[in-house]
């Protein structure tokens, strides 16, 4: 068409090209009827040109033509298998321009265009960043939240086409991050989340879209994005469920989870009475999607006490809303209420007063009882990460020595122990360290579980777990400690009958001072208490040999591991095993390690005292 085509021209070309609209409009989109139309009208090419034609006609008062043309193409590009053909044909940079709050309907359908253009297709989104489409949105939105004229449905579609342009493409993303948008979406979502679920769902998708790339989130945090959301959900009725109100809560847990201040704001908002209304109200439905309300509800609760000072706001003396609300969880048959109950009293415990009036109020007790409830489950991956949450709680609990004393005077042993042939490994893991805390400094109860054979099997079996190095850590740790906090001779007895020397080694050969230390003063005590056992032991796993390695490591031993090898060394002399220590070479060890020591100066005579016993002992 002639750009200086006429009036009348132009009518009967619209008329012709809303004919065409109707007549796709009575087909189902995305199926394959309406694909076939679509490419029986645009395979001879005849009907792209007349749409690019006016399109490319100047914009009159009248701008019918270039409407209607747009109208059209919105309703081709809904066509999976023409969109890059659109494309090819040039049509986003003449559109692009087309974009202005003075031709409001032009306007819609352009951005029709554009937004049914870009679903799932990476080549036109990025030729529409190219084109200063970004751009061109930021100013429309300004525009559109500051004129009470424009409507309800543009702002719609340009949120939905702002997501279709985002999602998944991190290059539109970092355009708008260059933008003003984000604060323009902050707006919408305030002004418009109680008048249009889908503005507001779009807002929150294409927010969850900025949040997953480098610089997102610090620029969410800057607009004030998690109080809106905060905002959003307490005007939202517990019923119904909707995308939106899932999307609000999986970015709102998002930011969350990265800033403690975020956490506070929450803490001293009123977000707390309506999540725990959507428990109360929803946790005896069967619902899939309120079943799913639910737990995002309880886990966003757990998420804000990980924050120290959040955790402090809702335990509040022990008289806080959260914290008397996710006690009394411990009697719900609700699994996800009790898993969030756990790991919420677990994140309270953290503070050792707060502890102690978990202790006090028997609500120790409580997590015990649930555990011995779960006990037959154990090995159900979906039981374990609620055995997981109880295990972590009693363990946070007994990190105070106060508490640990009311903790094993309750018998806290007897509901953890038979959780040793547990299968689950993460499950293992905490109960491990759980049992090692509780008998660090507890003579009887480190007596009591040494002298336990299928406890000391379990642990020399989990320290043997390659394929899970933190419960390997654990296992060997605990064997350890349950040698220095008993020392007494029939758990000395247990530990070399069972073959737990190896794990020992383990630990000194460790790059960790603290378990380097805990092996080396587990084999003392096994050489002082059971010589024969420890010396067959201590040959069969090498032991000169990782000693003497040990002190010629280029950068000497921190001075307690020292200290506590020298000593062995002297120990192993004594007990016979001199030609072993020549044999490895221990004494050119010696006379480097002295040297290095008389150069630094920084290890004190004790150290040089102990390096002379055991040379003068080599007969150096």
């Amino acid at each position: 068409m002639a750009e200086c085509a006429s009036k009348d021209e132009i009518i009967l070309e619209c008329d012709d090209l809303q004919r065409i609209i109707l007549e796709l409009n009575a087909l189902t989109p995305a199926t394959e009827e309406y694909d076939e139309a679509v490419e029986k009208l645009i395979v001879s090419g005849q009907l792209l040109d007349r749409l690019q034609s006016l399109l490319t006609l100047p914009i009159s008062a009248n701008s019918k033509g270039h409407v209607v043309a747009a109208q059209l193409l919105a309703e081709l590009a809904k066509a999976e298998n023409v969109r890059l053909i659109l494309q090819k044909r040039g049509l986003i940079p003449i559109l692009i321009p087309l974009l202005s709050h003075q031709h409001q309907e032009l306007c819609l359908q352009v951005i029709r265009v554009l937004g049914n253009l870009c679903y799932e297709q990476d080549i036109c989104r990025e030729e529409i960043a190219e084109c200063g489409g970004v751009q061109k949105m930021d100013e429309l939105l300004k525009l559109f939240l500051t004129h009470s004229t424009s409507s309800l449905d543009i702002k719609t579609l340009s949120c939905a086409f702002l997501h279709n342009l985002l999602n998944g493409n991190e290059v539109c993303v970092k355009a708008v991050l260059k933008t003003s948008i984000v604060d323009s979406l902050r707006d919408l979502l305030e002004n418009n989340a109680t008048v249009s679920l889908r503005i507001a769902y779009f807002c929150v998708m294409i927010l969850t879209s900025i949040a997953e790339i480098e610089g997102g989130r610090e620029m969410l945090y800057k607009s004030q994005i998690p109080a809106v959301l905060v905002k959003v959900l307490i005007n939202a009725p517990v019923r119904p469920v909707d995308d939106t109100k899932e999307g609000v809560f999986g970015l709102l847990s998002t930011l969350t989870a990265d800033s403690d201040e975020v956490k506070v704001m929450l803490a001293e908002s009123t977000i707390d009475m309506y999540l725990l209304r959507i428990i109360s109200t929803l946790s005896p439905s069967e619902e899939e999607d309120e079943i799913e309300l639910v737990k995002l509800a309880s886990e966003l609760i757990v998420l804000v006490l990980t924050g120290d000072d959040a955790m402090k706001i809702w335990f509040d003396g022990g008289d806080g809303l959260v914290f008397t609300s996710v006690s009394e969880w411990l009697q719900s048959s609700n699994g996800q209420l009790l898993q969030s109950a756990a790991f919420a009293l677990g994140n309270f415990a953290r503070d050792d007063r707060n502890s102690l009036i978990i202790i006090q109020r028997g609500i120790s007790s409580a997590l015990c009882k649930c555990l011995d409830q779960l006990h037959d489950f154990c090995s159900d991956n979906r039981t374990a990460p609620t055995i997981h949450a109880l295990l972590s709680a009693l363990r946070n609990l007994a990190i105070a020595p106060s508490n640990k004393q009311q903790l094993l005077e309750q018998g806290i042993l007897k509901h953890l122990l038979p959780y040793i042939d547990c299968e689950n490994s993460i499950v293992t893991s905490k109960l491990v360290g759980a049992i090692r805390l509780l008998i660090d400094g507890r003579p009887v109860e480190a007596t009591y579980v040494g002298e336990m054979e299928v406890v000391i099997e379990k642990l020399v079996f989990h320290g043997d777990n390659e394929a899970n190095m933190l419960l390997k850590g654990e296992a060997t740790r605990c064997l350890a400690w349950i040698i220095k906090n008993s020392r007494q001779k029939k758990v000395l007895q247990n530990i070399i009958k069972h073959n737990a020397f190896r794990h020992l080694v383990f630990l000194v050969n460790s790059e960790h001072v603290i378990m380097q230390n805990e092996g080396l003063i587990g084999i003392v005590l096994l050489v002082t208490t059971l010589p024969e056992e420890t010396k067959k032991a201590s040959l069969e796993h090498k032991l000169p040999q990782v000693l003497t390695d040990l002190l010629n490591k280029e950068e000497p031993p921190a001075k307690e591991t020292l200290l506590n090898t020298l000593t062995l060394l002297l120990e192993l002399i004594n007990i016979g095993m001199l030609d072993e220590l020549v044999e490895s070479n221990a004494e050119a060890a010696l006379v480097s390690l002295g040297n290095k020591i008389v150069a630094e100066q920084d290890q004190g005579e004790k150290i040089t005292e102990l390096i002379n016993a055991v040379k003068s002992s080599l007969h150096l």
